[in-house]
């Protein structure tokens, strides 16, 4: 069967997205640190950093495609707290950032090739790197609250 998260979709401003059924990622944070991945070269603003994530299955929820991209691109996702969900609507395509806290220890793999390193950043080491124009969007708008340990956002 083939898989149906692939192909394009424009959304009504006339942009281009990857994923009919829109995409989603996974930033998991573990104290005031941050897990980001720096995309291989090969794939969409590649040498930049951004988070496991990529375009959701028909029927999927975000959490479950979030989770799945990420066990693609780093392996197993462990125990985790969901904590926010920022949905980035472009109006007809949306991209979900599902952002959770690490519960049990992690020991991310070399996946399938669509990042080539990881790396855990506190906040200040995230305004100085290069990062994914959506992702570079999106981090400023996520609750204040998140960039703290032990702080949930309703």
């Amino acid at each position: 069967m083939a898989d149906s998260s692939h192909g394009y979709i424009r959304d009504r401003r006339g942009c281009r997205h990857w994923g009919p059924y829109g995409a989603a990622g996974l930033l998991l944070r573990k104290g005031s640190r941050f897990l980001l991945q720096r995309r291989s070269w090969r794939v969409h603003h590649g040498r930049s950093w951004s988070i496991p994530g990529g375009a959701l299955r028909a029927g999927e929820s975000p959490l479950d495609g979030a989770r799945r991209e990420f066990t693609e691109e780093l392996g197993a996702v462990p125990a985790l707290r969901h904590l926010h969900t920022h949905v980035d609507d472009h109006g007809g395509w949306a991209y979900h950032t599902i952002v959770a806290d690490l519960l049990e220890p992690l020991s991310p793999l070399r996946g399938d090739g669509e990042g080539t390193a990881y790396r855990w950043c506190d906040v200040t080491e995230i305004a100085g790197l290069r990062l994914h124009p959506g992702f570079a969007a999106t981090w400023p708008q996520l609750p204040s609250e998140l960039h703290s340990t032990g702080d949930t956002p309703t």
